[in-house]
Order: structure tokens, then C-alpha cells, then sequence
């Protein structure tokens, strides 16, 4: 990606000192930063991303020529990318929907995707990128340092990491979404989905996602079907 990367030891958040670049005008589009540690790192829905020593963490800077109703297409190609891309290395990389990575149903790694708006447009973007390398991971993780890969160092997971974003990008940009959507789907790792809606317990079947990044559900016991935006929904863990 031709990017220029800066590194730090430790930082509260990857992210954050993505925004504190754009705002003192330190930061050109694909910047990267990493860090070894994070104090207050964070995934979706405000939770906390656990940020031991041997994870990488890092922020990439965008600036994707999209509209606000487009914004979920980043996650979406982002993680698509990086899917793709480190499965050239040997891994055997599955999708969640929206933006987690998981191997053998574990999680591997989460996007957390930061826009800034100007005039209805998205002016500035910070890819949040966390994967579980070679540090300690809870119960329902997995680290890709632990597996049998082409990788041998963060260096190169980082290059893989770069090269999955540009190649999520640059598809996107010339040949838009659905072709992407047709293989996020085929990589989702269980498009099996149970949940308690109304008092309800439902199971249904992932159908489609929509390019504005909605998932469309098919429930076994309703005649339509359902379709649900990213910040109201969440599949989880089955």
C-alpha cells in the first residue's frame, strides 16, 4: 500500500492516535499505526478489546470517496481482504458478521471501523484492526502465531494485514460491491442464526447482506423474510 507506518511501544488506542494525526494534519491517507500494546483498546459497541503484549494492534488511514449509507462497506471489504489474504498463508480464516475473523469457530481478530462525515460525505476513515498473534487469548480465541502458516514474524502479518485492505479496496472500487458479497457470504463461518426476538425464539438461515451492509435473515417460522441494520443486530456466537 505504499504506506508509511509508525510504531509505538504502548498508546491507549490505535485509533485514537489515527484521529489525533488527521486533526493536527500529521497523517496522509494509508498511514498505519502500530503498537505492541494498547491501554484502552476497544472493539464494537464500546466493549473492550484486550490488548496483551504479542496482539497486533493497528489503525489504517482512508480516505474512501463514499457516502455516509455506504460506510459499513469498509468493514466489509476490509475483513473480506484480510480473510482472503491470510489464507495465502496457510490459515483457514472464517467471517462473522460484520466484522469479526474467526479459525476453527474461535475468534481471531475484530474491525472496528471509524468514519468522520463532511457535507453527507465520509472525508476521513480509521480501520481498526486487532488479531490475536502469539499473546495469551481468552477462553473462545485462538492466536494465528499458534498455528501452521507461512508467517514468521508481525512484520509480515502486518504486510499480509495491508495487502488484504488494498485488496478489499481496490476491488470495491472497481467492481463495487457484489461480487465481494457473494464470497463474504461463502466465508461466513455458520449462516445458522438463533435468537430471542419479542419473547420469541427464532432460527433462520443468513440469506444475503445488502451493499449498505444490512444482513438478511429467512426465519423458519415467519413468511418474510428480515432484514436487520449492523447497529441493532448481532448474530453472536452460536
Amino acid at each position: 500500500m505504499h504506506s508509511q507506518i509508525i510504531r509505538y511501544e504502548e498508546i491507549d488506542s490505535t485509533n485514537n492516535e489515527a484521529w489525533r494525526l488527521i486533526d493536527r494534519i500529521e497523517a496522509s491517507p494509508k498511514t498505519v499505526i502500530v503498537a505492541k500494546r494498547q491501554t484502552k483498546g476497544r472493539g464494537q459497541r464500546g466493549n473492550t478489546w484486550q490488548s496483551d503484549l504479542g496482539g497486533l494492534f493497528m489503525s489504517v488511514i482512508l480516505q474512501p470517496n463514499l457516502t455516509l449509507a455506504n460506510a459499513y462497506q469498509i468493514t466489509l471489504w476490509s475483513a473480506w481482504g484480510i480473510a482472503k489474504a491470510l489464507n495465502e498463508t496457510g490459515a483457514n480464516v472464517k467471517l462473522k458478521w460484520l466484522n469479526d475473523l474467526l479459525i476453527d469457530r474461535r475468534k481471531l481478530g475484530g474491525i472496528l471501523t471509524e468514519t468522520r462525515i463532511e457535507g453527507g460525505k465520509i472525508s476521513h476513515v480509521v480501520v481498526g484492526i486487532g488479531i490475536n498473534w502469539t499473546n495469551e487469548v481468552p477462553n473462545g480465541a485462538i492466536a494465528l502465531g499458534d498455528l501452521p502458516t507461512t508467517l514468521s514474524s508481525m512484520d509480515e502479518l502486518i504486510e499480509v494485514v495491508l495487502k488484504g485492505i488494498k485488496l478489499g479496496q481496490t476491488r470495491s472500487d472497481r467492481e463495487g460491491m457484489l461480487g465481494i458479497l457473494a464470497e463474504y457470504l461463502e466465508l461466513l463461518n455458520d449462516k445458522n442464526v438463533r435468537q430471542t426476538i419479542d419473547g420469541r425464539d427464532l432460527q433462520g438461515e443468513i440469506i444475503d447482506i445488502r451493499p449498505t451492509g444490512e444482513l438478511v435473515v429467512r426465519w423458519d417460522s415467519l413468511s418474510q423474510e428480515a432484514i436487520y441494520q449492523p447497529q441493532n443486530f448481532s448474530i453472536g456466537y452460536q
